[in-house]
């Protein structure tokens, strides 16, 4: 069977690699990470497709069969166009999903609908760890707070200037608890800014966090409104091969 997959995840790459010896995989990225890792096994497609009516025309071209959505659950415009891509094209779409992270009894989370409520809600003496990632910083330069912005690629900054309290940190995941607990010591980090990514396990800057006492603020996972949505590897591949 011929199969897209909308990827640029871990998931994606797993599910592609694990479903590639049965079926004809393309894998497409959306090309702003120069240093992706991709899944073997597939065929490989890198940037935009121009919108809905030029992934629609993609999908024609390579005569797909189904099309997967296992991007990154805060990649909302993929989505929104694979969606009425799939439909105009007639094929199905199944979206491989996370499950949002829930905050325990021994958390201190602050959850946010979108970053200009987070911005207000920031005390002055915040000394903030950013990790929202490259391609949203923006709104954050502006902070006065103190603010290490780890990334794993440089942002383009554009006419911005970064002011003598914000910081950009480089480094590429996974990263270990120990490792964790150290940097936020290291900055005397009061507040942790994240996005609500999901999974089966919580990241260990998460764990890191609920063992020094830190505030996260963190960005509610939006939902993509998938009809057919897995959350687990066995069931995506039963509902593929069914």
């Amino acid at each position: 069977m011929r199969i897209l997959i909308l990827g640029g995840t871990k998931n994606a790459r797993i599910l592609a690699e694990a479903i590639s010896k049965h079926h004809e995989i393309t894998y497409s990225i959306a090309g702003k990470t120069k240093s992706a890792l991709l899944p073997n096994g597939c065929h490989h497609i890198s940037g935009g497709f121009g919108g809905a009516n030029g992934l629609a025309d993609c999908l024609r071209k390579k005569n797909v069969e189904i099309c997967i959505d296992a991007t990154h659950p805060f990649a909302k415009n993929i989505t929104k166009n694979a969606i009425i891509a799939c439909e105009k094209v007639q094929i199905p779409i199944l979206q491989y999903a996370r499950k949002a992270w829930q905050a325990t009894l021994n958390d201190d989370w602050q959850i946010f609908q979108n970053t200009e409520q987070l911005i207000k809600t920031l005390p002055k003496a915040a000394r903030i760890l950013l990790t929202i990632g490259s391609q949203n910083i923006l709104p954050y330069l502006p902070l006065k707070q103190s603010v290490i912005a780890r990334m794993i690629e440089p942002p383009l900054l554009q006419a911005h200037k970064l002011t003598d309290g914000f910081e950009i940190l480089l480094a590429r995941p996974p990263f270990i608890l120990a490792d964790e607990i150290k940097l936020m010591q290291q900055h005397k980090i009061s507040h942790l800014i994240c996005k609500n990514s999901g999974g089966e396990t919580f990241d260990n800057k998460l764990l890191a966090a609920r063992k020094l006492g830190i505030k996260v603020f963190m960005i509610d996972m939006p939902d993509k409104r998938h009809i057919h949505r897995y959350y687990k590897l066995l069931d995506i591949i039963q509902a593929i091969d069914a």
